[in-house]
Order: C-alpha cells, then sequence, then structure tokens
C-alpha cells in the first residue's frame, strides 16, 4: 500500500460481546458482514500529563456501532462526560434501517447534551467530543461532534472523513490562516463544539458506501496530535484487525504523548 498521503474527504456534512473500555486496556469483537468476519479492536491510554483518563471508547459489533469520546479539558467533569456519552450510546435501542439508527443516536446525544448543560447531574461544566462510525449492510454513516476523528484506509488511500470543530480549523476554513500558520496557533485546538457545551448542539455527519477492504480508525487527538497522517496509513495497512490495534498502541508508547489517546479501528474483510 502506498500509504503515502492523507486527504479530506470531499463529502457533503449534515447541519461485545458488547465490549466497552474505560481508563484502560482493549477490547475485541467480530461479527458476520455479508457472511464473512467483521473484526473491530479499541484500546485507551493515559496520557503522561493526565491524572485521570477522560476518554472512553464503545466497540459494539452487535450493534454495527463504534464511538470514541474524550471529555473537554477544562471542563470540571470531562471523564464523566465521556462516559456519559458512551453509556447513552449503549442504550440506543437496535435499528432496522441505517437513517433510523441515526436518528436514535442524534435523539441520545441530544438528550445527554441536555443532562451535560444543564448541570443537573455534576455541578460545574462537563463536555465531551464524540465520533460514532454506524454500519448497516454496504452502508455506513459518520457523526460527531469536537475533534475526535474518524479516518478511513481505502485502496491505500488514508481520507480523513470528519473536520474538526476547533478554532484552528475555523480560521483555516475561513480563510484567514493557512494551514502552516494556524498549525502554530497556541491555542489552536480549542473545541468550539462538543456535547454538553451549550444547549443547542451541532452533530456534523456523513455517509458513503462501503468497499470489501475498508479499514476505519476512530480515534481522540491524543493519537492524531501524536501520529502523522504517513503513519496512521502505514499501521492501517498491516494485518489484521488485532495486529492493527497492537502496532499502533505499541507506536504510541515510543512518543511522548502528554494526552491521553483512545481508539477503535473495524477492519472489513478483503473477499466475500
Amino acid at each position: 500500500m502506498s500509504g503515502s498521503h492523507i486527504f479530506q474527504t470531499s463529502f457533503s456534512s449534515y447541519v461485545g460481546t458488547r465490549a466497552q473500555h474505560n481508563g484502560g486496556g482493549a477490547a475485541a469483537s467480530q461479527r458476520e458482514f455479508s457472511r464473512v468476519a467483521l473484526n473491530s479492536w479499541g484500546c485507551t491510554l493515559r496520557g503522561e500529563r493526565d491524572g485521570e483518563n477522560e476518554d472512553a471508547f464503545l466497540n459494539w459489533p452487535e450493534r454495527q456501532c463504534w464511538a470514541v469520546a474524550d471529555g473537554v479539558g477544562g471542563s470540571d467533569h470531562g471523564g464523566e462526560a465521556s462516559r456519559l456519552l458512551i453509556e447513552t450510546l449503549m442504550g440506543i435501542p437496535e435499528a432496522f434501517s441505517l437513517d433510523h439508527h441515526i436518528r436514535n443516536i442524534r435523539s441520545g446525544l441530544e438528550e445527554a447534551n441536555h443532562v451535560l448543560a444543564s448541570h443537573t447531574r455534576w455541578p460545574g461544566s462537563a463536555a465531551s467530543t464524540i465520533v460514532v462510525l454506524l454500519i448497516h449492510g454496504d452502508q455506513a454513516a459518520c457523526l460527531w461532534s469536537g475533534d475526535s476523528r474518524c479516518y478511513l484506509l481505502r485502496d491505500g488511500i488514508l481520507y480523513q472523513c470528519t473536520h474538526d470543530h476547533t478554532l484552528r480549523q475555523e480560521k483555516i476554513d475561513s480563510g484567514e490562516l493557512t494551514v502552516p500558520e494556524a498549525n502554530r496557533m497556541i491555542k489552536g485546538n480549542i473545541i468550539t463544539n462538543a456535547i454538553g457545551g451549550n444547549a443547542q448542539i451541532k452533530i456534523d455527519e456523513v455517509r458513503f458506501t462501503l468497499k470489501r477492504g475498508d479499514r476505519f480508525l476512530l480515534c481522540t487527538d491524543g493519537l492524531s496530535n501524536t501520529l502523522s497522517g504517513d503513519m496512521l496509513s502505514k499501521l492501517l495497512g498491516r494485518g489484521n484487525a488485532h495486529e492493527c490495534a497492537d502496532s499502533v498502541r505499541n507506536a504510541l508508547l515510543n512518543y511522548t504523548y502528554s494526552d491521553s489517546a483512545t481508539f477503535v479501528v473495524v477492519f472489513l474483510p478483503q473477499e466475500a
């Protein structure tokens, strides 16, 4: 695989065993996808500067739902917020179509946003990013709020399916700063949209048709800020989902990463 470039997709945006681990470790599951096994693994690592790992993830192939959440730094209860989002997803009823699944996810996240933004469960602020991958048949959707990302490796090319909700990205989108200029911003990673951040939430969405051999990576910014696009492309191109997850974890351990890093990999089969 070439893996030498990373591309932002041009998709239009719209305005296991149930296995879910928080705080450490890994989880694996597999499910039938068009009569062949779909494999997924997840892992979370606490950052060197973090007293608490405020990340959480969901690896739930039985419902064809995967997610990563990252408690927003600066909020008083970021860890509680990320765990609430994952718990909310785990309570979503089974869907009969992709549209139905998306509606259920949106409804659940809106309810969670109300709980977090109204401060009824915890005193002080509580907010979290979220990225969710849904699969139904040969169709998939990605929903997100914040800067947690979804990547797709297809035919040796790495695509970023999500668009960050950060001050840096806003400056780039408005044309105020070029990418190199924005990358030098001291506070460019300020989150401009997250679940619990405001009474009204923005959940962006992309949909696409799947291809055999597609490989997905959901991750927090602790990973995307540490490993380059070239590195991610190489790691996603390795072996099966388990081998890939081990490779990503080992790559993170070779770096000094101050922020907690969490990811889920989802591999579709190559052959029918």
